[in-house]
């Protein structure tokens, strides 16, 4: 089973931006797609925020914060932001009917191995159905008790055991670096 390096966030949302910050946190390459360029500051200052609302509370280490900054690369060029990516993370505004469809669009541009996450959607439309395909999965952004972030994955109807597997090995992994390092920080980065 291959490793998870590189990370691709379709969308600034703060789901996105969150998923963004645990993954540069647990050593990963994140890139994250915005729609314009002019989404790209709004979007990088989100995640400043987060990073600075840690360091103040004592939560981050500066070698951290430099960390997750220098981890996440903001750009309005889909093809920049999942090209080699080893998982997917469409965190983008919408429901899940049209995160599927953005998630449907993205399997020609993808290795026949990454995993296509749907992340943050709001409930879907009557009678829509998640993408189905063997590498679409589930992610959730959860808080334990409040105060640290956790990813969990959730299988799709189709997923494969390899994806399914990649996918949860990213996120023990990232939650075990938000679990030593964030810890309550991130209740007041909201």
């Amino acid at each position: 089973m291959l490793a998870i390096e590189t990370v691709a966030v379709l969308g600034a949302t703060e789901t996105g931006t969150t998923c963004a910050v645990l993954a540069a946190l647990g050593g990963c390459a994140v890139r994250v797609h915005v729609d314009d360029d002019g989404a790209v500051g709004p979007a990088l200052d989100a995640v400043r925020h987060k990073v600075e609302v840690g360091i103040a509370a004592g939560a981050l280490t500066r070698t951290e914060r430099q960390r997750i900054l220098d981890g996440v690369l903001f750009t309005a060029d889909l093809d920049e932001a999942v090209t080699g990516a080893d998982l997917v993370v469409d965190a983008g505004p919408g429901r899940a009917v049209e995160q599927a469809a953005r998630l449907s669009g993205l399997l020609g541009l993808t290795r026949a191995s990454t995993p296509l996450a749907a992340a943050g959607a709001e409930a879907p439309v009557e009678g829509a159905a998640p993408l189905v395909h063997p590498r679409a999965l589930g992610l959730e952004l959860c808080d334990v008790h409040g105060v640290v972030p956790r990813l969990q994955v959730l299988a799709g109807p189709a997923t494969v055991l390899h994806a399914l597997a990649r996918a949860e090995a990213f996120a023990l992994r990232v939650n075990r670096a938000a679990r030593t390092v964030v810890g309550p920080a991130y209740a007041a980065a909201g």
